[in-house]
This record gives structure tokens, sequence and C-alpha cells, in this order.
């Protein structure tokens, strides 16, 4: 008898490129590969289920019954269904960033150790949608389940809606102009502001770079701006996704409306664009989600008492939109393997009758006869 346990089955990298640095890339520790150099030999590979795929399409050698296009819409259909698939350049330009993409949707626990930086910049022109609170509870959640670096970086109009919520913290303006520390809250950077020093720090040279640090130095930094603030245009060139926070009352529709045409010219010209996300806050009812049906990327239920206390489960919805396969491996890191609460065991009925326990109801044996 064999006793030897079973070696667990690593995800399966496909590599279709001449680029000796990006083969080199790859950690076998947490990979096999699959190398292939034409047509045929990337088709075949497919039937190994990889996480991820790096090809150069055009230099693959093109085989008489395996076309160049029909690989090329097999890989689109294979990045639709949560594959990673990149070609050489864009592999080496971020690889932890792809590598922990695809450990996220291999299902590996790992992965969410190794998760590629985001900059999220939630934001609208309508107040009391709930802004902060969704910022604060984003990094929030995601610090307590990932263990990485967070941040959130203040960009209002006003007062500062940060320190209202937490209290005074050392602000963006004393960072940069005194080099203050930042100061944590539950091990995340808080970066608090108000509108009245955002003109001088938009004059100010150290900001940009200021900024690009925060983002350097923090695997999630969150934003929370307002399009009015000055600073604006530094935070949008440094943004991954642009998270769009709107309620049902017809004020916030409209004013939804006119944020997505903003973003829609401000973004336009940035390389590579930002994806943005449209998600309903404070939700009560189905119907209230038909007034944005067809743009929703997300909806989070309404709950006063888990926003009050910034529950971690109001970012579930966003951290999804953020990290592809999030919810996954959030149940696997609790030792569960899928959604929902965890099912509990029937407890065992114990009554006393005759002065004896009985365990529940008996089956009654058949008679004979």
């Amino acid at each position: 008898m064999n006793l030897l346990p079973k070696k667990k089955r690593l995800p399966v990298v496909l590599l279709a490129t001449r680029s000796i640095e990006a083969i080199r890339s790859i950690p076998l520790d947490h990979f096999q590969t699959r190398e292939a150099v034409s047509t045929f030999g990337v088709r075949s590979a497919f039937h190994a289920d990889p996480v991820l795929a790096v090809v150069d399409l055009p230099d693959l050698v093109e085989c008489e019954d395996v076309s160049r296009p029909v690989i090329g819409a097999a890989l689109d259909s294979m990045r639709s269904q949560g594959v990673v698939v990149v070609d050489s350049g864009q592999f080496l330009a971020e690889p932890e960033r792809w590598v922990g993409e695809a450990l996220m949707a291999g299902g590996l626990r790992t992965g969410i150790r190794q998760l590629p930086s985001r900059v999220a910049l939630v934001t609208n022109y309508c107040g009391g949608v709930g802004k902060t609170t969704l910022s604060l509870v984003l990094a929030r959640q995601f610090r307590k389940i990932s263990g990485l670096s967070a941040a959130v970086v203040e960009v209002g109009v006003g007062g500062s809606s940060l320190e209202a919520r937490l209290g005074e913290h050392t602000s963006l303006y004393n960072a940069i102009t005194q080099n203050q520390p930042p100061e944590d809250w539950e091990g995340i950077s808080l970066f608090p502001s108000n509108g009245w020093e955002a003109e001088t720090l938009a004059a100010d040279e150290r900001l940009p770079s200021f900024l690009a640090g925060i983002v350097r130095g923090h695997t999630l930094t969150v934003l929370d701006a307002f399009p009015s603030n000055p600073l604006w245009k530094y935070a949008l060139e440094l943004v991954t996704d642009v998270i769009v926070v709107a309620t049902p009352r017809p004020d916030s529709v409209a004013q939804t409306e006119a944020i997505l045409r903003r973003l829609k010219e401000d973004a336009g010209t940035l390389e590579p664009q930002p994806r943005i996300h449209l998600v309903l806050n404070q939700v009560k009812s189905l119907g209230e989600r038909l007034a944005l049906t067809g743009q929703l990327s997300a909806w989070v239920g309404f709950d006063e008492r888990c926003a009050e206390r910034l529950d971690g489960g109001l970012a579930e919805s966003l951290l999804e939109l953020l990290y592809h396969n999030w919810s996954q491996q959030k149940a696997k890191k609790s030792g569960r393997n899928g959604s929902g609460p965890r099912p509990k065991r029937q407890a065992l009925r114990v009554v006393k009758k005759g002065g004896k326990k009985d365990r529940g109801p008996r089956r009654e044996k058949a008679k004979k006869g």
C-alpha cells in the first residue's frame, strides 16, 4: 500500500512566447508550465486548462489546420471566462500583478497574499451617498482579510469627512508640508484633508511624487474624492479603478449621469484607462435598482447599523470588482468553499421518557407475517 501523500496539482501556465525573461518570471513553486511555439501547440495546451496564458500571437508558427485568428478567438473566450491572458510585454510590465491574478483564478489561497496593487477612486458629485463610509470599509476589509497594506486618502470639499468620522489625524497637508508621518487606523494609513488646503497643495510641486509614493507603499489605495477638488486631476492619473457611488434618490441618479459623462472625458486620455464601476448604495428594495438598470456593476443593501460600525460585509461586492474571485478566496481563507452562512449542526434532541434518555424518535420495526 502506498502511504505517501499525493502532491497537489499545480495550476498551469501556458507560455507561447520567445521572451526568456517572461519564462523565467514564472514562479515554478506555484505553477507548472506548458510551452508552445506553434498554433497547434497552443491549441493542444488548452486541454491543460491554464489559469495564465502568456501568448505572443504574431510570433506563433501558423499551422495549416489551426490559424492565428482561431487561436485569438479562443484566447478571447478564455479571457471572458476568467483566465488571465496577456502578451509578454504586458506580463513583464507588471509580473506580480498577473501572477497574483492567476493564483486567484486558480483558486489558490496564496493568491490573496500576492494580490496586484489597486488604486480605487470612490466618487460622485452628490453628497450623502456613502463615499467615505464605503472607502473606509473597503480598506478595512481588504486589510483584515489579506493582511496587505492599505491607505485611504481624502480629496474632498469643505471639512474633512474622515476626521468627522474617526477623529483628528495627521492631515495630507501636514504630511506633505511638515513631513509628519501618517497615523494608522486599524493598520490603515489615513490621509485626511479639507477643501481649504487643496488649492495650496495643488500648487505644491511635491504633491505628485508624494501621492505616487503612497500608491507604491500600499497594495490598496482608496481615494475618497470629490470632482471639484483641485487635486482631482492628480488623483485620476494614478487610479486603476473608479467606483461611482450612487443612491436611489432622484438627485443622486441625476448627478451620477453627470459624473459618468465627466469621467468619459477626463479618463478618456489616460493610458491605461481605468475601469469604471457604478455601485448603487443604500438599496432598500428590488425596485430601487431599476433606476440604473443596465449600468450597475454592484449594489449595497441599506443597513444603518452596519454603516455605523463600518461592517466589512458592506465592502465585499466592491472588492469583487477590484479583484476577480475575491469572494472565493475569502471563503477558502475562512475554511469554507462556498458562499452563504456555514450550516449549523443539528442539535441532538435528548428528553427524558420513563426515567430513560430518549434520543429522538425510533424507527418502528416492520412486523413479520
